[in-house]
């Protein structure tokens, strides 16, 4: 296989950043007086990641002009990621809380995000020809356009400017069914999809979001690559798909399993078994993982296995991102489970 070329660009994301609020002690909202906080997002995590394995990056979106607002941008700088072109105005920095499941008890996430300084963003804010002038790659998801109708049409300006300037696209779903409905999201995605270089998209993306009709059938493997051939056949243009297989054994331990299609073939990673500390901002390192995957390494079957891993360590860190390098993710990928390095 051939690695992807930015041709020396920087990998750009878009997209908004989110405080989170999570209770302590796995408590419900109404139980806590004390909550830890957080910060991440969709793209930022993807942007922080590659950051963290090497890559020359930078993220924009638009903070509110206040000290949340400043400590966002503080973050993400100490990740190593350009924020230069980030803009500060009117609004408030979006926060959801997440009370952590445990047992039996499932994840719950509630939105406080009205208001927003993103979602009060104008598209003239934005200086395109500005910042797409150092970009090789352009990381977005599904949340953006979800965001705002103003957002949505931006997100499709941005994606057809970025082709107009041979710059890859890789667009992941991150389907969130509390900001659209199925059906906003299936017109998007169908207006996105024909300009994609790479897209994370889930079985369930293709048969619910798209309904593209899809033999499933007990064979994972086999109902997922029919998938992915079908999609292909609709939407030629995009060359690399990739998706993970989760298996909840409880809340607090999880099976991980990755996916990539070449338009081909399907190549999958070994399947994890592991303990959950933060779940928070795991599929976002696996995309991270692929991507790295994808510019580095020259066999999809080390690519796969990369990205599956960067999700499982992910796993293993408090916040929404990883924090792994790439010697990290290398060592449990070649070497497995160590109980020190020394």
């Amino acid at each position: 296989m051939k690695k992807l070329d930015l041709k020396k660009g920087k990998i750009f994301g878009f997209g908004e950043i989110m405080l989170r609020l999570t209770p302590t002690n796995y408590k419900k909202i109404s139980q806590a007086s004390e909550y830890r906080g957080t910060y991440g997002g969709g793209e930022a995590n993807v942007i922080s990641s590659l950051s963290m394995f090497g890559h020359d990056t930078k993220f924009v979106t638009k903070l509110p002009n206040n000290n949340l607002g400043f400590t966002v941008e503080n973050l993400l700088k100490s990740n190593g990621v350009d924020t230069k072109e980030i803009i500060f105005g009117e609004g408030r920095l979006g926060v959801y809380f997440f009370e952590m499941g445990h047992g039996y008890r499932v994840s719950e996430v509630t939105y406080d995000r009205k208001y927003s300084a993103i979602s009060l963003a104008n598209r003239k804010e934005f200086e395109l020809e500005k910042i797409l002038q150092d970009v090789g790659m352009l990381v977005i998801s599904g949340i953006t356009p979800a965001i705002s109708k103003e957002m949505r049409s931006f997100t499709v300006e941005l994606i057809k400017k970025c082709k107009e300037n041979n710059i890859l696209v890789c667009f992941d779903s991150n389907y969130r069914a509390k900001m659209w409905s199925l059906e906003e999201a299936k017109e998007c995605l169908e207006e996105i999809l024909p300009l994609v270089d790479v897209a994370f998209l889930g079985i369930k993306d293709i048969t619910n979001i798209l309904k593209i009709k899809v033999n499933e059938t007990n064979d994972f493997d086999k109902s997922l690559l029919e998938a992915y051939k079908i999609l292909k056949e609709i939407y030629p243009n995009i060359k690399y798909m990739s998706s993970t297989r989760r298996n909840v054994n409880s809340i607090n331990n999880n099976s991980l399993k990755g996916y990539i299609f070449d338009g081909e073939k399907l190549y999958s990673s070994k399947e994890y078994t592991f303990d959950i500390l933060d779940r928070v901002g795991t599929g976002d390192s696996f995309t991270a993982g692929i991507i790295h995957g994808l510019l580095s390494y020259d066999n999809f079957e080390k690519i796969v296995e990369f990205g599956t891993v960067a999700s499982v360590l992910k796993h293993s860190i408090i916040g929404d991102m990883n924090q792994v390098t790439e010697k990290e993710v290398l060592s449990l990928v070649e070497e497995g489970l160590e109980n020190i390095k020394r």
